[in-house]
């Protein structure tokens, strides 16, 4: 906050309210708001949202649940397939890859590098 903003704060906490810049506008607004009575939630408030939650946590396992079948399934639908077309698995196809073994473990470190630096510039800059 610079020098003109507490300025025209300590203005309008006097009741001055000659100016009507946006600032002005905006501090005047926050200073109505903060003057009104606190807001009390409505009775039973705090039992509507634990049913929410307690609703939601029912529909998380019903989500792993089904999650659970549907790899099963995708599982067994693949064994199925590889048994009965005789599938050989075979990297031919990344065979170009070979001749760039450095510059892949080159990205692979620098991933691993910029992942490091962005949790330590995120965990220093939470803290503060």
């Amino acid at each position: 906050m610079n020098h003109s903003d507490e300025a025209l704060q300590r203005r309008i906490e006097k009741g001055e309210r000659n100016d009507e810049s946006p600032d002005a506008r905006a501090y005047q607004k926050v200073f109505e708001i903060l003057k009104k009575d606190p807001y009390h939630p409505p009775a039973h408030f705090a039992d509507k949202i634990i049913s929410v939650v307690e609703t939601q946590s029912s529909s998380l396992f019903k989500d792993y649940f089904w999650f659970g079948v549907g790899l099963l399934s995708f599982m067994g639908a693949a064994i199925v397939v590889v048994g009965l077309t005789n599938f050989k698995l075979n990297f031919g196809a990344f065979k170009f890859i070979a001749g760039y073994s450095g510059l892949i473990v080159f990205g692979v470190a620098f991933i691993l590098l910029i992942q490091y630096l962005d949790k330590q510039l995120l965990k220093n800059k939470m803290s503060t």
